[in-house]
């Protein structure tokens, strides 16, 4: 997508651009500057700069552009995001017809780490609060950010991304309105969510949209079990062996008890406590897992679960290789146009690979080097000197 790109790969940006129509929605001005911000984004080294995004991208006018487009310019970031999201939607759906196998919205939220600023600062970054960060397991300065991808077998795509305002939306009610943007399908689709997101209004969304529910639960939660109220944790001292049930997923072994009837939330669905195999039945050490498909059974139910680390390794892939914690912009509306901005990125990588953003990435980055020698081959061709072909990709 840069200028040195070759003609096939040109082609193939403009017939996947004009297909998810882009054209309709922005102008030509504005294009151009998507295409350098992808182009840069994906770029091998690329920093979170947008230093780096003019660099790597050859972007011919001046730097300050990127800045403004980002901060001033007259464009609609919800239109890129509704690009992303029928693009995600309609591969996903294509894959799990095909494969006849069900669909998973992911959803979680991540922490994109800043420096908190001191009380002199004149232009400090907007929206950033402290917020609790789980890989850290502390309370850090910066952005949340909700995010939602979208599954079916090894296919991954974004869907949608927001940052966390402290003086706007709850990431419940972000999560919900995410939710609630998935299309209806005729497949069997599964809303997967760790064990901070069951609230009753993202249940009550999900029984609204027709959407089941697998998550993990805080054992602190209430359940019914015989009518008597009690908490999972409580319940679970009472757990022995004789009780559970052996279940392997993948590599690992647990002991497993299912407890199927009323929730605090659920008038009925599945409870599953959880231990690994050989580690006795603490209940400090329990693991706890709602369902409301009472149909699947445990080996079903943790497996389908276990697909929720996708995006475990999307957040990763998006902040070491993407720089999705490193803008540097500080407004707010930069800030949140800049992720969607590096969410169409990711959705172009995972588009050409069948889903796999790692592999589309390698691909991206591999097509590009492959387009500098040849560029570099035919201007030698054509008579251009070492020093023209130097300044033209900007390393004289």
């Amino acid at each position: 997508m840069s200028h040195t790109s070759t003609l096939s790969q040109q082609n193939y940006w403009n017939n996947r651009w004009n297909e998810w129509k882009l054209p309709f929605y922005f102008s030509k001005p504005a294009l151009h500057h998507i295409k350098h911000f992808v182009d840069g984004m994906l770029s091998t080294g690329y920093t979170g700069t947008l230093t780096d995004i003019h660099r790597e991208s050859l972007q011919e006018r001046d730097r300050r552009t990127l800045s403004h487009f980002l901060t001033h310019g007259n464009w609609e970031a919800s239109y890129l995001e509704h690009i992303v999201q029928r693009a995600a939607f309609q591969q996903i759906q294509a894959f799990a017809r095909r494969e006849r196998s069900p669909m998973f919205v992911i959803l979680d939220d991540t922490v994109c780490e800043k420096t908190k600023p001191s009380s002199q600062a004149t232009h400090p970054i907007q929206g950033a609060s402290f917020q609790y960060s789980h890989l850290q397991r502390r309370h850090v300065y910066g952005h949340a950010v909700v995010q939602t991808l979208l599954r079916s077998g090894d296919h991954v795509f974004p869907f949608a991304t927001a940052r966390y305002d402290p003086q706007g939306k709850s990431k419940i009610e972000l999560a919900g309105d995410m939710i609630r943007a998935v299309p209806l399908s005729s497949c069997q689709t599964y809303v997967l969510m760790d064990s901070w997101y069951p609230s009753a209004s993202i249940l009550q969304t999900c029984a609204e949209r027709g959407f089941h529910v697998i998550s993990g639960l805080k054992t602190n939660r209430i359940f019914y079990p015989q009518g008597i109220r009690q908490s999972l944790q409580s319940f679970a001292s009472y757990i022995s062996k004789t009780d559970t049930d052996l279940v392997t997923i993948g590599s690992s072994t647990y002991r497993v008890y299912r407890y199927e009837g009323k929730l605090n939330l659920v008038e009925n669905a599945v409870l599953l406590l959880c231990w690994t195999e050989g580690e006795g039945f603490d209940p400090k050490q329990m693991k706890a897992f709602l369902r409301t498909d009472v149909s699947l059974n445990n080996e079903e139910i943790l497996s389908y679960y276990s697909k929720r680390w996708a995006i475990e390794t999307y957040f990763r892939t998006a902040k070491v290789q993407l720089a999705m914690d490193r803008y540097q912009v500080r407004s707010a509306q930069a800030i949140d146009r800049y992720l969607t901005l590096l969410m169409f990125a990711a959705l172009c990588c995972a588009y050409r690979s069948q889903g796999n953003l790692i592999d589309g990435l390698h691909r991206y980055r591999i097509q590009k080097k492959h387009d500098m020698i040849e560029f570099i081959y035919n201007q030698a061709q054509r008579g251009a000197t070492l020093e023209q072909i130097k300044t033209r990709l900007r390393v004289a």
